[in-house]
């Protein structure tokens, strides 16, 4: 490249910048115009900053005086940061203000003193009665003070090199950037949107490349055209939650929606914890963050007020810079030629870079798509299909009632009727099992002193109901006796409470607070604080035995399920009982199926939604209120539903039937995205003997979406993923032919 076209290209670029500068001045994106003054350099707005000394606000004037120049610039420069720092100081002292002195003092040793430089009035500014001027000017008039000041400041700032040619915004025709990229592109005003937004994706990108980062991220906010998810996390990372809410602010408030609401309450938890594990280094309350952090970005791409906002388009670098050369090439020697003429004039048809290959295919569809129908269906019948990994185990034949991971996915736990507990672990940093095709080697602890974490046995079949919960180090666990608890380390049992006899536990949950929610057969619920050891409450709204809780931190309630068939809703700061059904089959379902109790009740990953499952179908249902969304019944031919939950990051439902299969759901539409077919990679080999073995409990993986562990019924847990970094294939709508029978249903 010659230096005659890199003049050229700097050129453009400056001036590219006062064209960005006039536009943002009238959108009204002030904080942003100033930014990108101190970030660029190419315009000092005397204005802006002589207001700043009118207010008396010394230390922003000096903030945007040093974006330009510093005090060892230049002789003028110096003499400007002097002022300043000496009529702050004039003022502070005047006020009465104890450490100006001090403050004057360390202000003072940032400016430079060279004996050569012919600068005398520096020395009398240090000098002792210099130093007294508030005793001379105590009560003069301050405004007219500042207002001499800002005139001295004008002269020198007009004499000074470092500002030379900034002092003087070009004449511009109105709107002229805006003009420009109509004229380029006469499409873009027509678009969805018009070419104003288009032009800030321009000057976003342009902002990027460039490297003006405060002024970029300022003009996201100001703009509201593009979130960048990126930058939170990031701002995030750093502890900076201040920041953090400031940018979702400017995009959503919490009272949008219940996405906005979870998202502001998520970092309230995460400065929470940031400052805990300031404080202490506890390494749960890392995990606990790097939770929370995903839990944000995954509600930002449910959230309704950032669906728009969340992807940039494809462009080649530097586009707006490019366009704006070209038009430029153009114009010059149509413009020596004296040819009002703009035939031939440069034009684009898509401004923002061309449509990608699905948006095109999307527009050359005819007709409006139907609701989903049929689909093809991705099965998997043979354990080649996917990676799989069959945990190791003594023989047993005894069901998984229970399974789940530790909540950093570095081990997995089950509890089997029989009330014995099974752990499997594998070295630290192995567990991140997407990256290979092949699982580390996991291994079924056993501590060295021989323990065995087994539960008490409730004295009949009937009465035996499994349940635990993990807090920090410890395990919570009940096969329907009492609740003991046991140290993961060491297998230890080091406590037991409830009663042996009736009634017994059968479900329950720890909830924030230092709290435990303990479902009863008599349909009662006791609140345990577990600091205290005492009872806090005791909720009565079930006929029959408690089946499951479930707890969101997102509305802070509580919900039970019963075998009575009612939900109800409890608030976690009053205990009083929110809302209820009292029939949710009745409540739900359109069909003529006679449903058991509900098995199990899960909040998705964002605590907005409930997750209902019954043998016959599932639901989904909004918090608090428990309006049913959607409905999914399967296929007659299929067996009874046993379990179901929500992948880590809430975008699909695993549900395992008697029928030996799961089947991979998109949890928004209820789609069938994957069917795995189990008798492949569960019947003995070689096998002369069928066995009917199902899967009775499904696990997520806390951070894999796409893995997950499943209990069967023949006392085996394997753990399976797709196939590479894929995921369990998409479900693909075929024409509707008029009969939607994928069971899928919305609730009115």
């Amino acid at each position: 490249m010659s230096d005659s076209t890199m003049i050229i290209d700097e050129t453009n670029r400056k001036n590219l910048i006062f064209l960005i500068l006039q536009f943002l001045h009238e959108e009204g994106y002030l904080k942003s115009l100033h930014l990108l003054e101190q970030d660029s350099g190419v315009f000092f707005d005397y204005s802006y900053f002589s207001c700043f000394i009118t207010n008396g606000n010394w230390r922003d004037a000096e903030d945007y005086l040093s974006a330009f120049t510093s005090p060892d610039a230049n002789t003028f420069s110096r003499k400007m940061f002097v002022d300043l720092y000496k009529w702050k100081f004039s003022e502070a002292a005047h006020s009465g203000g104890s450490e100006s002195v001090n403050t004057f003092s360390k202000d003072l040793r940032r400016i430079p003193v060279f004996k050569d430089d012919g600068f005398e009035d520096l020395v009398n500014v240090i000098a002792v009665e210099d130093i007294r001027i508030p005793e001379k000017t105590g009560s003069v008039d301050k405004a007219l003070v500042r207002a001499s000041l800002c005139v001295e400041l004008r002269k020198l700032a007009e004499r000074n090199p470092s500002l030379c040619g900034k002092l003087v915004f070009p004449n511009l025709n109105k709107s002229a950037l805006l003009s420009l990229i109509s004229l380029i592109c006469p499409n873009s005003s027509g678009r969805m949107g018009g070419s104003k937004e288009d032009l800030i994706i321009l000057i976003l990108q342009f902002l990027h490349e460039a490297k003006y980062k405060n002024t970029l991220h300022r003009l996201e906010q100001e703009s509201e055209v593009f979130f960048n998810i990126n930058y939170l996390a990031e701002v995030m990372k750093l502890g900076e939650m201040g920041k953090a809410e400031e940018y979702l602010a400017a995009f959503t408030d919490k009272h949008a929606n219940k996405y906005s609401k979870a998202m502001f309450l998520e970092l309230q938890k995460l400065s929470t914890s940031w400052e805990a594990t300031t404080t202490s280094g506890s390494l749960d309350n890392t995990s606990q963050k790097t939770k929370l952090q995903a839990s944000v970005a995954m509600l930002a791409k449910k959230n309704p007020a950032l669906k728009d906002k969340l992807s940039f388009p494809e462009m080649k670098k530097s586009r707006l810079l490019k366009l704006m050369k070209q038009t430029m090439d153009w114009w010059r020697p149509h413009s020596c030629n004296n040819s009002q003429s703009l035939e031939h004039i440069p034009v684009v048809q898509y401004l923002c870079g061309e449509p990608s290959s699905s948006l095109k295919n999307k527009f050359n569809r005819t007709g409006p798509r139907t609701k989903v129908g049929n689909c093809k269906l991705n099965e998997i019948n043979h354990p080649s299909e996917c990676s799989t990994l069959v945990l190791p185990d003594y023989w047993s034949d005894i069901r998984i009632a229970c399974l789940t991971y530790s909540p950093s996915g570095d081990y997995i736990l089950a509890l089997a009727d029989d009330a014995t507990h099974k752990l499997w672990t594998w070295s630290i940093g192995q567990n991140d099992f997407c990256k290979e095709d092949v699982f580390p080697k996991p291994r079924l602890h056993q501590p060295m002193s021989g323990e065995t974490m087994k539960n008490e046995i409730a004295a009949s079949v009937e009465d035996s109901t499994s349940c635990f919960a993990i807090k920090g180090s410890y395990l919570f666990s009940t096969s329907g006796a009492k609740i003991a608890v046991f140290d993961l380390k060491s297998f230890e049992r080091v406590a037991a409470f409830g009663s042996p006899s009736k009634p017994t536990a059968t479900h329950f949950i720890f909830i924030p607070g230092d709290l435990l929610a303990v479902g009863l057969d008599d349909g009662s619920i006791l609140i345990h604080c577990l600091s205290s050891r005492k009872i806090k409450e005791k909720l009565d709204g079930h006929d029959q035995r408690i089946t499951c809780l479930a707890f969101s931190r997102c509305f802070n309630v509580l919900v039970s399920s019963g075998a009575d068939g009612k939900l109800c809703v409890w608030s976690s700061k009053s205990w009083v009982k929110l809302t209820s059904i009292d029939s949710i089959q009745n409540f739900c379902t359109r069909l003529n199926n006679k449903s058991s109790l509900v098995t199990q009740i899960q909040f998705d990953p964002y605590q907005v939604e409930l997750l209902v499952v019954q043998d016959k179908w599932i639901s989904r249902h909004a918090a608090p209120t428990l309006d049913c969304l959607r409905q999914w019944v399967p296929d007659e031919s299929e067996a009874a539903i046993t379990c179901a939950t929500y992948s880590s990051d809430g975008e699909i439902i695993y549900v395992g039937f008697r029928s030996e299969s799961i089947k991979i759901l998109d949890s928004e539409t209820f789609v069938i995205k994957c069917r795995i077919n189990l008798t492949a990679f569960t019947q003995p080999i070689p096998s002369n003997i069928r066995v009917v073995v199902y899967p009775a409990v499904v696990a997520a993986h806390p951070s894999h979406p796409s893995q997950i562990s499943v209990g069967l019924s023949n006392g085996k847990v394997i753990v399976l993923q797709p196939l590479g970094r894929g995921g369990w294939g998409e479900a693909a709508a075929l024409e509707d032919d008029g009969d939607s029978s994928d069971g899928s249903e919305h609730c009115y």
